[in-house]
């Protein structure tokens, strides 16, 4: 992270909630954005800083996705400075 501080890094925010918050064992983490460029390339990013098990979790895609409190994608384009949520599936009636 020192070099993102000199270099001026691109960040985002990862909200994780409900179940994927207690599996994480945290409710946000802050990513350098690095070479990630889709929703779905944060999973490799967030691999480093979440257990595996959340990873497993997230990769069937079945999670809702959120980008800056608006749905989206897991081909959505990720951007500096974005907050991206993941909310679990949800049944019921």
């Amino acid at each position: 992270m020192i070099g993102c501080v000199i270099a001026g890094c691109l960040m985002i925010r990862v909200l994780l909630f409900a179940n994927l918050r207690d599996v994480a064992g945290t409710n946000q983490v802050e990513l350098p954005l690095d070479n990630m460029t889709h929703v779905r390339d944060l999973l490799t990013g967030l691999s480093a800083h979440v257990p595996l098990e959340l990873i497993e979790v997230l990769s069937d895609e079945s999670a809702m996705v959120s980008i800056n409190q608006k749905y989206a994608g897991w081909d959505a384009p990720l951007v500096d400075g974005a907050e991206v949520g993941f909310l679990p599936p949800v049944s019921g009636g």
